[in-house]
């Protein structure tokens, strides 16, 4: 029932409609509170890298953790900063989504901490190399609740699939 419940709230959060209040239920506790607002963050985290360069790249030092295991590497934030700056300035429009019904989120609760799984459709160019890419990845977001504001503190994935081309004037 957990599972249904968070993939119905993580179909809203991609529609951008208000998600169900399953407190009516009784259901609500500390970890149920912790998976609805980690699929809410793992939404709103697609969206800021789907947005402009600028405001993705500023975006970083409010939504990670000082140190991140990111995709296998333990990085600071301002190892993470450059990382993300390159990233932005080779694919300047992006755009990512969760694959509806995919996310899956389990937490510790006592921990302060969860797992956001998903499969994650997105697509990149880059308009001066004329070059675009798309595909799908597994995603992976852990989030730390135990601060003031809930940060990313491990991000990782694999692609499961890709396509690309230059264009050719």
């Amino acid at each position: 029932m957990r599972h249904i419940r968070f993939i119905i709230t993580a179909l809203a959060v991609g529609c951008g409609c208000p998600a169900p209040s399953f407190a009516q239920s009784g259901q609500a506790g500390p970890a149920a509170a912790m998976e609805q607002r980690s699929a809410q963050f793992a939404g709103s985290y697609l969206q800021v890298w789907s947005s402009s360069s600028r405001a993705a790249v500023a975006a970083v030092p409010r939504l990670y953790a000082p140190r991140v295991l990111f995709y296998g590497r333990v990085l600071g934030r301002r190892g993470l900063m450059r990382e993300k700056a390159r990233f932005v300035q080779r694919w300047p429009v992006r755009h990512y989504a969760h694959r509806p019904g995919t996310i899956q989120v389990s937490c510790d609760a006592h921990a302060s901490k969860c797992m956001v799984r998903s499969v994650v459709d997105w697509r990149a160019e880059s308009p001066a190399r004329r070059a675009a890419s798309r595909g799908s990845s597994r995603f992976e977001q852990g989030i730390d609740f135990s601060a003031a504001r809930p940060v990313v503190f491990r991000e990782g994935g694999s692609v499961i699939s890709q396509t690309g081309r230059v264009r050719r004037s």
